[in-house]
This record gives structure tokens, C-alpha cells and sequence, in this order.
């Protein structure tokens, strides 16, 4: 299919400019490594919570769901994990 359409072809890479996928290192305490993420687009709550911000510990994969504003700055989504 590609060696026929013109536009494909042009946008096809011509090399593989990726590697072999490489698993994350393990963990070695609970806390130590975490991810964090946020849902925004939800209905507002009665206090006027409008996003959640998740937090998950990579080594025991507890996790922390935080109500927040789709508008918090960096300073107050700090505030409300540390």
C-alpha cells in the first residue's frame, strides 16, 4: 500500500532513529521514585475541585489521588503533596 501512494511515501521515515525499549530501573525504597499525573476535564465538585492530580509509588504502587484546580500553579501543587 505505501509504494503506492505518493504522500506516504514522502512521509515515511527512511530510518529507524529509535532503540530497543529499556525497562525502568527498580526501586530500591517505597517513595523514593514516583510518577505524578493529573485528569483534568471533570465535572466541579461543591468546593469547587475541578481536577485531580495522581500520585503513585513506582516501588510498592500505592497511590494518591489529590483534588485540585485546573488552574493551580506549580507553587500550590507542591504545596498539596509536600
Amino acid at each position: 500500500m505505501i509504494e503506492r501512494c505518493v504522500i506516504c511515501k514522502r512521509t515515511k521515515g527512511k530510518e529507524n532513529t529509535y532503540g530497543l525499549y529499556m525497562p525502568l530501573p527498580i526501586p530500591e525504597q517505597q517513595w523514593m521514585d514516583i510518577s505524578m499525573d493529573f485528569v483534568h476535564g471533570l465535572p466541579r465538585t461543591q468546593r469547587g475541585k475541578d481536577s485531580i492530580m495522581v500520585v503513585v509509588d513506582r516501588f510498592s504502587k500505592m497511590s494518591y489521588f489529590i483534588p485540585n484546580n485546573k488552574i493551580d500553579d506549580a507553587v500550590h501543587v507542591v504545596d498539596l503533596f509536600f
